[in-house]
């Protein structure tokens, strides 16, 4: 199972402690590969007038249609992937941050890319399924079903995103650095931290192929 959003209104969202050495991951299913869809981010509500943010996108308006890794902070930074997505296709993405000054993200497991602009803030809020500009209101959804979403305080090496590619589970990777873990199915848990997660507007419960444990 998943949660589907509707591209116009729906997000999920709390509360995370984390730092600047991550990784998002999760498994997504684009309705199109023409717009952006934003999946999974982590950021900081502290300053009103500047939302800083670590963002994985589904980017169907890059050309290639790329999973990409943003960063903003006063100035945007961003690594697309090598090779795109495709839409009604489940795919997985994740980003991973070494050091404020080197990103990288990966498709299905590989054609990774990796960008090295300076971006450092220190994250306090999840976010799944919408982006925040940077006064704080929403302006892009995911029209997508979305699952097994994994947040680390730790960079993930490529084998170990190799294997969250091929099905396993995120409570298999990396457990000791692993700080949220939402598979999305049916019951909104949070089973690795018991943070709460909140449903806005009613994302509602999709099919998703089984991953295994």
């Amino acid at each position: 199972m998943a949660y589907e959003f509707n591209g116009t209104s729906q997000w999920m969202n709390g509360s995370i402690s984390i730092g600047t050495t991550l990784t998002l991951a999760c498994w997504f299913n684009a309705d199109n590969a023409t717009a952006f869809h934003s999946l999974l981010g982590v950021y900081s509500d502290a300053t009103i007038g500047s939302r800083p943010y670590y963002e994985l996108y589904a980017s169907g308006a890059v050309a290639g249609d790329p999973v990409s890794f943003y960063a903003y902070s006063g100035g945007q930074a961003v690594a697309h992937t090598t090779t795109g997505y495709s839409a009604n296709t489940w795919t997985h993405a994740c980003g991973v941050q070494s050091a404020s000054n080197n990103r990288t993200a990966y498709i299905n497991g590989g054609s990774s890319a990796t960008n090295t602009t300076t971006v450092n803030f220190t994250p306090n809020k999840f976010r799944i399924g919408a982006s925040m500009n940077t006064s704080g209101g929403l302006i892009l959804f995911a029209d997508a079903r979305i699952a097994e979403c994994g947040i680390w305080n730790a960079t993930l090496d490529a084998a170990e995103i190799a294997s969250l590619a091929k099905g396993m589970t995120c409570d298999k990777i990396r457990p000791q650095s692993l700080v949220f873990y939402a598979p999305l199915v049916r019951d909104l848990l949070d089973q690795k931290g018991g943070l709460t997660i909140t449903n806005n507007n009613g994302a509602t419960v999709a099919n998703h192929p089984r991953v295994y444990a």
